[in-house]
């Protein structure tokens, strides 16, 4: 693990609230670190597991409730769950719900249906309007799920 500099949270910061709103969070923190997890980073916010790097950008872990919480979700069934908690894009059957609109491409969080947790983030593949018009098909790519090797070093340092 290792601390940033000033200047590299002021890039962080800058880069990650061009794609996302600022939150209480980023705001009132005092110390960023990064962890290397293969070819990807997740930066300790205050020891809070929240940004993570991908090869598709910044993006929140599934660990930033507060901006996670702000995301449009779609809620999938239990026999899916397994699915994409193991990597799995979701695929239109197992969609129960689509909540809030967004377009081809946003960032969602899908969470299961039992609980409301989130499990993964993905891209979506369509908007809003033709997922919820589909009864067949991939809908959102997986980019980060329970489980994955960016969730297992959130428990790393502190």
């Amino acid at each position: 693990m290792r601390r940033l500099k000033d200047k590299e949270v002021r890039g962080l910061l800058k880069e990650f609230t061009g794609r996302f709103p600022r939150t209480k969070a980023l705001e009132s923190a005092k110390n960023f670190d990064e962890l290397a997890v293969g070819d990807d980073i997740v930066y300790f916010v205050d020891s809070a597991p929240l940004i993570i790097r991908t090869k598709e950008g910044l993006l929140p872990s599934l660990k930033f409730e507060e901006l996670i919480n702000s995301l449009p979700r779609i809620v999938v069934d239990m026999g899916a769950v397994a699915h994409v908690a193991n990597g799995a894009d979701v695929m239109r059957p197992g969609v129960k719900d689509v909540q809030r609109d967004f377009g081809k491409g946003g960032l969602m969080v899908i969470v299961d249906e039992r609980y409301g947790k989130p499990i993964a983030l993905g891209f979506s593949e369509v908007d809003s309007a033709e997922m919820r018009g589909m009864s067949k098909g991939k809908v959102a790519a997986n980019l980060h799920y329970v489980g994955d090797d960016l969730w297992r070093s959130y428990g790393k340092p502190s």
